[in-house]
């Protein structure tokens, strides 16, 4: 009974990693004292260039399954309603093309310029769940820690997230257009557990 239970465990831990992907670290245990004295291992190669967008084994550099779109420019702007005060934004999304999870995550912001009339500025989720709020600046200066904003499925699941800001300001001249820029740097990593 138990070689019955052993082997109908074995091929479904097989089928399952043929189904979802290999597993890493994954074992098993031949015992001898169950009369066991063999076992079978899957073995999957990588002939030619290693394609992330499909499913298959990992490649010795997991870094290898990242493949994202993002925006190359982002927006946010003040609202009339609120005499230039509320910071608000466009949705922008970002869309994971590969074929495993991906952590999204933002890791700094780079070369600030007008950012004095900007008291408080944070990305957050859109749509998400849960969401996530990051503070990019606070007075003018940035204040970011490097935080997860988000995690994408693989290319056949729920692959694409959105992201906005939000904040507050406080305009020196609200009739006159002043136009605050920064670098968000954003940073992936696969998410294969």
């Amino acid at each position: 009974m138990k070689k019955i239970v052993a082997a109908l465990l074995s091929t479904a831990t097989i089928a399952g990693i043929m189904a979802t992907g290999t597993i890493v670290g994954a074992e098993q245990v031949i015992d001898g004292r169950e009369g066991e004295t063999s076992g079978d291992v899957l073995v999957r190669g990588i002939i030619g260039e290693f394609d992330n967008t499909t499913p298959g084994p990992n490649p010795e550099d997991l870094d290898q399954w990242i493949n994202v779109t993002i925006p190359t420019t982002a927006l946010f702007y003040t609202t009339k309603a609120s005499n230039h005060t509320t910071i608000t934004s466009p949705e922008h999304t970002i869309t994971n093309n590969s074929a495993v999870g991906v952590i999204a995550s933002v890791s700094d912001v780079e070369t600030p310029v007008n950012m004095k009339e900007v008291d408080l500025l944070s990305v957050n989720t859109v749509g998400a769940p849960n969401v996530t709020t990051i503070d990019l600046f606070e007075d003018g200066e940035p204040t970011i820690t490097a935080s997860e904003l988000f995690r994408l499925q693989g290319n056949d699941g729920v692959n694409a997230g959105k992201f906005g800001f939000t904040g507050k300001a406080t305009p020196v001249n609200a009739s006159a257009e002043l136009n605050p820029t920064f670098k968000l740097v954003l940073s992936f990593s696969p998410n294969v557990a």
